[in-house]
């Protein structure tokens, strides 16, 4: 791995060619200014230098090149530049790229320059297609997952030689859509991976969002978008498309303790566009979900059929205010939640949960078992998962575990009234046990109905079926299921009531 400063003063480009050398192998240091940039030369030394040429203007980028001849050991430089003729009266430098820069061409010269053999240690995966006419293009990327604890990356997908979508590198086989591509031949080219193009006409793709990533975030490896899933609704006869995204973690609004009573995991979840469709299959309308949770009308701006979306709140509330310098294009994943909980998409896809639980070692949101530290939990390997189906009435539920030869029972709202669960359907639940707790060490689970919040009257609870009961395994993926109640009528409880399941301990 080289030592490199990149030298632009676009902040964009500075935070894209970052992330694709970094992606490449490289220590990279980034200056927005000849100023920053000696001054990290020199207290860095690195081997190469890749730099703009107006800083804003010529001259500054020439006395950044004379200086940088300067320092010893002297570093190759390599000049990016629209203006190459400016060159004519400047010191001399190892190489000049025209801008557009291809990637692959500056990844192939750096690695000569800096001796380092990039080119062997990361080759280049390249993809073709060649297109009659007009098309959507999926490509599922097959590449080496990245530690989301403790060295996150993302990954540069380049089409025709130039960036066009980022992946985090959280699961090793992804698909990406690459939008409406036009006639002819286009190759898709990745570091490290293989890739398999194919060529697709169905709505779920053609109307899966753009995501740019939320500008405070990047950079963070932070509230990453794992997953994109689409539902087909009915909604008073009407056809919709419903697309919700899986980030890897939610930077406010609900505390990460209570994100885990009431939701059953510390992802966050949200519908983020939706489709409405005329009888003929044509788009009516499309609604997102706004700041506050609002649904607003989206108008644009839009790619062809798909809305350029980007996170604007630290909950991840959206609107069309991007680009920023990351963008993110999972191909939507289609599910059927009626009978099952939104976190059952992540049992689907389980790298999500190791993403979750490493981020969270990561940013410092993990406490010791049993103690109190504001709102932090404990290691999610510590917790029991509970998936059931609920209607509340004037009411909300908590969940409560004993185990074998523990007299007292563990409550997943922490005797808290208002972390219990209020909303209705299937939902998911976590309590907190001793490390190392076992299926076979679980003895009875409990439902309990609470009253709802500042309620003048007390409600009931209906609980139709238990669907799942399981623990994360150490590696952080999720065990199987090792209880279930099966469809039944109804159990009715009133306000203040439990029902209790007694566990074989076989």
């Amino acid at each position: 791995m080289s030592k490199l400063l990149l030298v632009e003063d676009d902040p964009d480009q500075l935070e894209i060619r970052t992330l694709i050398l970094e992606q490449a192998g490289h220590c990279v240091f980034g200056a927005a200014s000849s100023t920053e940039a000696l001054a990290l030369a020199q207290e860095h030394q690195p081997s190469l230098v890749v730099m703009d040429l107006r800083l804003p203007r010529t001259t500054d980028g020439i006395a950044l090149i004379s200086a940088l001849r300067a320092l010893t050991p002297a570093p190759r430089i390599v000049v990016l530049s629209g203006w190459t003729a400016d060159l004519a009266t400047a010191p001399d430098v190892d190489a000049v790229l025209a801008k557009p820069v291809r990637t692959p061409e500056l990844i192939h010269l750096i690695a000569r320059l800096s001796a380092c053999l990039l080119c062997l240690l990361f080759p280049l995966a390249a993809a073709t297609i060649e297109l009659k006419e007009p098309a959507e293009v999926l490509a599922e990327i097959t590449a080496p997952v990245s530690d989301w604890q403790t060295q996150p990356k993302i990954a540069d997908v380049l089409l025709d030689g130039q960036p066009k979508v980022q992946i985090p590198l959280v699961a090793p086989r992804q698909t990406v859509f690459l939008g409406r591509l036009s006639a002819g031949r286009h190759e898709v080219t990745l570091a490290n991976a293989s890739i398999k193009l194919s060529v697709t006409s169905e709505p779920i793709h053609v109307h899966t969002p753009v995501l740019f990533e939320r500008k405070n975030a990047i950079g963070k490896f932070t509230d990453a978008p794992l997953l994109t899933y689409v539902e087909w609704l009915n909604e008073n006869g009407q056809k919709v498309l419903q697309y919700s995204v899986i980030f890897s973690n939610e930077d406010g609004g609900t505390s990460t303790r209570y994100l885990m009573a009431r939701w059953g995991r510390t992802t966050d979840i949200e519908f983020v566009y939706k489709v409405y469709f005329r009888p003929d299959g044509s788009k009516e309308k499309a609604i997102i979900q706004g700041r506050g949770h609002k649904d607003l009308v989206f108008t644009g701006p839009f790619e062809d059929s798909h809305p350029l979306l980007m996170p604007v709140t630290d909950n991840n509330m959206v609107a069309g205010e991007g680009p920023s310098a990351v963008r993110y294009q999972p191909a939507a994943m289609l599910v059927d939640l009626q009978s099952a909980s939104r976190e059952s998409v992540m049992d689907q896809a389980p790298f999500t949960w190791q993403a979750m639980t490493k981020e969270l070692i990561r940013e410092g949101k993990l406490r010791p078992f049993g103690t109190e530290r504001g709102e932090d939990i404990s290691d999610p390997r510590n917790y029991l998962y509970l998936e059931f189906a609920v209607k509340n009435q004037i009411s909300r539920v908590a969940a409560m575990v004993k185990l074998r030869n523990e007299p007292k029972w563990r409550m997943s709202h922490l005797g808290v009234p208002g972390a219990g669960v209020e909303r209705d359907g299937w939902v998911r639940t976590t309590i907190e046990l001793p490390p190392g707790t076992a299926a076979k060490d679980v003895a009875e689970i409990s439902i309990q109905c609470l009253a709802a919040d500042r309620a003048r009257q007390l409600g009931r609870c209906e609980i139709p079926a238990v669907g799942k009961a399981f623990f994360l395994r150490p590696d952080m993926l999720p065990g199987e299921s090792f209880f279930s109640s099966g469809a039944h009528a109804p159990i009715v409880l009133r306000v203040g009531e439990a029902w209790s399941w007694t566990l074989s301990s076989k």
